[in-house]
């Protein structure tokens, strides 16, 4: 054969998702298309295409059948005059299927795919409402009511805002947070307690989807917030330690019973 086909074939959607029809059947459908290109039609013959892919005539034989069954493909048998000797096949690609095969076409082939996408689609949307609903039903009631006390925080600043406020999905929202992020639930609790404290991100940090994503922000500040007031704490100690220290000298003792004290008034005011 001297027909060479060129860089480029094409499967469409119908071909490349037909249930009926085998992996292989697809491929030789491609390469039959590149061959189309020249003439309108592939005049390549079984021998042709199994010294191409490795395999038999057999096979070959067999994935064309698949092809023309389904109507992607005609199939011309021409034959040598006033002989029954074959001199030529023309395979042809079908744009449309073709009517007489209508009840397997890939027009019927597309509408059963379609068919079946629904059925799956429909029974997916079961399972996800099923699984949502279930979902939003795992929240704790320690989840519940932090969520509650979340929203009261808010409600001061933001009463019709949070009037609106769907507290049992804010619950889970709370308890996705504790999962996905991996975060204590002592922390979320610690976090939102601070945010209340908090001019700036009190008013900036209005549900748990925001808390989620400034977690790690929010904590970075929460600490320097923290070690800042422990370092002022450190720094203001009390009039009577400073009038101590400088009236005498103090003794070992005495030095040790301070130092228990200014130790026992930091814990006080942490």
């Amino acid at each position: 054969m001297t027909q060479q086909p060129n860089y480029y074939c094409i499967i469409p959607a119908k071909v490349r998702y037909a249930k009926t029809i085998s992996p292989n059947a697809k491929l030789l459908y491609g390469e039959i298309t590149a061959l189309c290109n020249q003439e309108g039609y592939c005049w390549a013959s079984n021998d042709y295409f199994a010294t191409l892919y490795g395999v038999s005539k057999t096979s070959v034989s067999k994935w064309v059948n698949q092809l023309k069954e389904q109507g992607f493909i005609t199939v011309e048998l021409r034959y040598k005059k006033d002989s029954k000797e074959i001199d030529q096949r023309r395979i042809r690609i079908v744009e449309e299927p073709i009517k007489e095969k209508e009840s397997t076409s890939p027009t019927k082939v597309d509408d059963r795919m379609k068919e079946k996408f629904k059925e799956n689609t429909i029974t997916n949307t079961k399972n996800n409402n099923t699984k949502n609903k279930k979902s939003a039903c795992r929240y704790t009631e320690s989840q519940l009511q932090l969520a509650k006390r979340f929203q009261s925080n808010l409600a001061k600043d933001f009463p019709k805002e949070m009037s609106r406020v769907n507290v049992s999905r804010w619950a889970n929202d709370l308890r996705r947070i504790h999962e996905e992020e991996n975060i204590e639930m002592s922390e979320i609790e610690e976090m939102i307690t601070w945010l209340a404290t908090h001019d700036f991100w009190s008013r900036h940090v209005r549900n748990p989807n925001v808390l989620q994503e400034k977690f790690e922000r929010l904590l970075v500040e929460k600490k320097a917030q923290q070690s800042k007031k422990l370092k002022q704490k450190t720094e203001s100690l009390p009039e009577w330690v400073n009038k101590r220290i400088s009236e005498h000298r103090v003794s070992p003792e005495e030095e040790r019973e301070l130092q228990q004290k200014i130790q026992a008034f930091n814990q006080m005011n942490v």
